[in-house]
């Protein structure tokens, strides 16, 4: 027989045949994979559509939505709840959300295994809280196992089992301090804590959609159904040590989120500094210890080194490049790892108004979105006349007093000194140029200066105000006004402008930007600046704002009480936090303009700046935003003067 007439496949034949099938597989794998997220992310949105079906019969029989959790009150020190003293009191916990919503999502016998009259800790609630609840499980958590329960170590030496979930409800994006605002830190405006020692009961809550023993109904929500979240992934903890992602457990971390705004340092899905650290949990320390901050990195499941409390956690997921959270609405959204940390904030708080939510907000959560940068203040129908022609300070008619600023170059967002605490990568040093003089105000508007204008004096330190008790002066009206929202001190300068007396003079006024604020806070300083972390009695230089750790309230003082710097301010690094005009938004000082930078175009909070680790720039670590429709009783401000022809 010859060659040709041979049957079968020859050597050449077989290779050939290899290569295109390790061909098909190796471009099928891709394809395959997808499948198969495809599939994950489908079952992950459906358990949470399903979730949401069930918060909103929740709240058509009860009229309004479940508690995150309920807590009893024993062995717990009610005034010192907060103190960060003790570990979190997980022995208190009883019912959780996922309970309360287990008769709607078809699981009543479920339900009836649970005893609410004991803290679900008890031995008669094992059975239930370790069941593997399959509307709580997204399949792409590969830690969400029945070999990996939490195993939670009480006080007496006992571990108590818990099945792992992977949901959890919004609790807010405010983080949880120490006090709830001092003048070292402006803190949380929208915390609230209520106890009776009397009566032993408490609630808790944040600005999200539920708190500890605190329910909110529809009506309570501020914010739009389509832009408030209400559950959000998270994951199982990736040790059985580790209290996150766990259906049955009424603690923050486990099925609550709470505290992953721009105010603390957690702020965004899956977030994580450079340096590690992001969600505080009960054992964290432990954890890191046996599991390795390394690990906890690349996990992208990082913790608080030292942290033992369960005070912070953000939303979290395996699915690649963001995670899904369901809306009031009973939408469910695909949220990126990139999306602006301001709009995370303001989609997790009831509070926002929904109008400054536009029409690019789908795109927006898409993450990386460009915000672009404002026009210049000055409009096209009016000149500013040259601030050089009378450098001369002047008093307005309603006492404020103004400096002459001359143009000039600095290095803006310059961290400090031996800085012990972490800095945002996104807040770079950069050079920025003035081109033109302006006339700042020399101190902070006063409470009566605002009462002249506005007609009323909302600040917390004053003769009737919210903090009259640590007031050490009788008269408080050269005390900076405070409590005032960034919209309240916009139109503050807006009828100041309207006055017949200074439209006579020609002067109309504004908020300064953030580089004109920080230009004029440093003063001609460039480069690191010390960081003093204690307050000192004997400092008589009025940087008090910024101090870890005052020894005692500090109330706000009369402007002008404490010597001015080299540009002749007064209280830039102390009394108060200002408000300036700037957006914040994530990266600006990447793109920002070097000459005249006026703050992005567009955006959710706007910057405060002061002293503190909470603000950019000389003697501050990080710098923050708040929502400009809220006031607090630490923030105030001072305004620019520009001159019109």
């Amino acid at each position: 027989m010859s060659n040709d007439e041979r049957s079968g496949l020859g050597l050449r034949d077989v290779i050939v045949a290899l290569v295109v099938l390790n061909l098909v597989v190796f471009l099928g794998l891709p394809a395959v994979e997808y499948a198969r997220e495809a599939a994950r992310n489908h079952t992950c949105t459906n358990n949470l559509s399903r979730l949401g079906v069930a918060l909103h019969a929740y709240h058509d029989h009860y009229n309004c939505l479940p508690p995150a959790a309920v807590w009893g009150s024993e062995g717990l020190d009610l005034p010192e709840l907060f103190s960060h003293k003790d570990p979190t009191p997980v022995h208190v916990t009883r019912e959780n959300w996922v309970q309360l919503l287990l008769p709607y999502l078809g699981e009543e016998e479920l339900a009836s295994k649970f005893d609410r009259t004991v803290p679900v800790v008890d031995p008669r609630n094992a059975a239930a809280r370790t069941f593997e609840l399959t509307a709580m499980h997204c399949p792409a958590d590969t830690f969400n196992r029945p070999d990996n329960r939490y195993q939670l170590m009480l006080a007496g030496g006992e571990s108590v089992s818990f099945a792992r979930g992977n949901y959890a409800i919004n609790g807010g994006s405010e983080y949880v301090p120490t006090q709830f605002g001092t003048l070292s830190n402006p803190g949380p405006t929208e915390n609230g804590y209520h106890f009776s020692e009397e009566t032993r009961a408490f609630q808790w809550y944040g600005n999200g959609i539920a708190g500890i023993n605190k329910s909110f109904a529809l009506d309570d929500i501020r914010n739009g159904t389509e832009t408030m979240v209400a559950i959000e992934e998270v994951r199982a903890g990736i040790a059985p040590i580790d209290p996150r992602g766990v259906w049955a457990f009424g603690q923050i971390g486990g099925s609550i989120t709470w505290g992953h705004g721009v105010t603390g340092d957690d702020g965004g899905p899956n977030f994580q500094l450079e340096t590690g650290r992001a969600d505080d949990i009960l054992g964290g320390p432990t954890l890191v210890e046996q599991i390795g901050e390394e690990v906890l990195f690349n996990e992208k499941m990082s913790v608080c080194p030292y942290c033992n409390e369960n005070f912070q956690a953000t939303a979290r997921s395996q699915h690649a490049g963001g995670v899904n959270v369901l809306m009031m609405s009973g939408a469910v959204h695909f949220v990126s790892d990139n999306v602006e940390p301001t709009l995370w904030h303001v989609m997790h708080a009831r509070d926002s108004p929904p109008d400054i939510f536009t029409d690019t907000y789908a795109q927006e959560l898409k993450g990386n979105y460009d915000y672009g940068e404002a026009v210049p203040s000055d409009s096209a129908t009016e000149i500013l006349r040259d601030a050089t022609v009378d450098q001369k300070a002047f008093t307005n008619s309603v006492g404020l007093e103004f400096q002459f600023v001359p143009a000039g170059h600095f290095e803006m967002g310059v961290s400090d000194k031996d800085q012990f605490l972490p800095f945002p990568a996104d807040a770079i040093p950069h050079p920025v140029t003035l081109t033109q003089p302006f006339y700042m105000g020399v101190c902070e508007v006063t409470q009566q200066q605002f009462q002249t204008v506005m007609g009323y004096n909302p600040s917390g330190h004053a003769l009737e105000g919210q903090f009259k008790d640590v007031l050490t002066i009788s008269d408080t009206s050269r005390c900076p006004v405070e409590n005032v929202s960034w919209d309240e001190a916009t139109k503050f300068c807006q009828r100041l402008s309207d006055l017949p007396e200074e439209k006579a003079a020609g002067r109309r006024y504004r908020l300064p930007t953030e580089a004109e604020w920080e230009y004029c806070c440093r003063a001609g300083t460039q480069g690191e600046i010390a960081f003093n972390k204690e307050w000192d009695p004997q400092d008589d230089s009025g940087e008090i704002a910024g101090k870890m750790t005052p020894p005692q309230p500090v109330s706000t003082m009369p402007v002008g009480s404490y010597p001015p710097n080299a540009f002749g301010m007064h209280d830039m690094c102390g009394n108060v936090f200002e408000w300036v005009a700037d957006y914040r938004a994530q990266g600006y000082y990447n793109r920002s303009s070097e000459r005249d930078p006026p703050g992005p175009a567009a955006g959710y909070l706007r910057v405060i700046r002061g002293w503190h680790w909470v603000a950019t720039g000389p003697k501050c670590k990080v710098y923050v935003a708040s929502p400009p429709w809220v006031g607090s009783p630490y923030i105030g401000f001072r305004v620019v003067c520009e001159t019109v022809e």
